[in-house]
């Protein structure tokens, strides 16, 4: 079964993760940084992961509007379409608690590596929660009631 990759966009980094091939957990991997090979890398990773689907975390305002870096990540996602197999399908969910919910979670990490660790566990977050409701949502559709 093909797995599924979640990316948190950053300017200077993205956050990267990867689920099992069920499709049950996500696992962080480094984060990779948002140059001119961010195209080649993501691509990278869909050939050795064996990727069908990529979840994007949307960063949306506290009142659930698009502001500037919701723009940028949405104009991301439109040139990632460009560098990638078709087939591919690109899914934005929200995302405006993972980032404080990442911080949360490494309060007691060193400062040295903790913005590196929260891009990437950000991007388990946003993976996560879509794995969970893609679950939730298998599982009503085969209860019969």
């Amino acid at each position: 079964m093909s797995r599924i990759l979640g990316l948190d966009i950053g300017l200077k980094r993205i956050g990267v993760a990867v689920s099992d091939p069920l499709r049950i957990t996500a696992t962080p991997l480094e984060f990779i940084l948002n140059d001119g090979k961010v195209f080649e890398r993501i691509n990278y990773l869909i050939k050795n992961y064996k990727i069908s689907k990529i979840v994007i975390g949307l960063p949306l305002t506290l009142k659930g509007e698009e502001g500037e870096q919701a723009r940028y990540t949405k104009e991301f996602a439109e040139n990632l379409k460009n560098h990638i197999p078709q087939d591919i399908e690109i899914i934005f969910i929200d995302e405006r608690f993972t980032s404080s919910l990442a911080e949360k979670t490494l309060s007691q990490t060193k400062k040295k590596n903790k913005k590196e660790k929260i891009d990437s566990l950000s991007a388990v977050f946003i993976l996560q929660t879509y794995l969970d409701r893609l679950s939730f949502s298998n599982e009503a559709t085969n209860n019969n009631y």
